[in-house]
């Protein structure tokens, strides 16, 4: 399979297909946020309309995965770098960039926790992850995305239930803001947005010190003070 084809047979968020309203208000405050944020080396990960490119201003450099094919040859002033693969196997070096920009990406990569474990990787350690998804709800319309989910087995369609919030856990990344939408139209699936960070090394010390508490007489009761 050629590189062209795999960018074709790809899974497609539900809200970048041809004909489906995405949720504007939630979009335009992720620009907003995108805008402010993303300066110096920045990976974009799922753009898919011109005005996501329009946000940036303060970049160096701007590499772009997974991105509609229509926005190649846009912003020729910034030069953007545009790479085809998985969010979960990301083909760049360890802490190659200041931010990674993530929009309805999560859905779309069978292995969401490596996806966001592999953005961590790629992160400097004082880099952010601004990531705008749909996430599966709690309660009953968490259980009908789930059942969703059954019926739409086998088809190339986005995930509708991935937890984005214990994805991120679990990848070990720390979320430092989060805000919510509920859209009201097309599948009643929860929106989030927010920024993410690598964990500071303090807190790693820290959660290394809880996972082994046995200590000599003597040491001081938190490593690295």
């Amino acid at each position: 399979m050629t590189s062209g084809d795999a960018v074709r047979s790809a899974t497609v968020c539900h809200y970048k297909r041809a004909g489906v309203a995405p949720p504007i208000e939630m979009i335009e405050r992720f620009r907003v946020l995108t805008g402010k944020r993303a300066a110096g080396r920045v990976l974009d990960i799922g753009a898919f309309l011109l005005e996501d490119l329009l946000v940036y201003r303060h970049v160096c450099y701007l590499a772009m995965l997974a991105a509609k094919p229509e926005l190649r040859g846009e912003r020729p002033d910034l030069g953007p770098e545009f790479v085809d693969g998985d969010p979960a196997d990301l083909p760049f070096p360890d802490g190659a960039f200041d931010v990674v920009v993530c929009r309805f990406a999560l859905c779309c990569t069978a292995k969401p926790q490596t996806a966001l474990s592999e953005i961590g990787r790629v992160l400097r350690p004082v880099g952010q992850l601004l990531f705008l998804e749909h996430t599966r709800a709690p309660g009953v319309v968490g259980q009908a995305q789930d059942r969703a989910q059954e019926m739409l087995r086998g088809c190339r369609r986005c995930r509708l239930n991935v937890e984005v919030m214990p994805q991120l856990y679990r990848a070990g990344l720390v979320v430092r803001r989060a805000d919510w939408y509920w859209p009201s139209a097309h599948v009643r699936a929860p929106l989030v947005q927010g920024i993410a960070t690598r964990p500071d090394p303090q807190y790693e010390r820290e959660l290394a010190w809880l996972r082994n508490p046995i200590r000599r007489p003597g040491d001081p009761p938190w490593p690295g003070r």
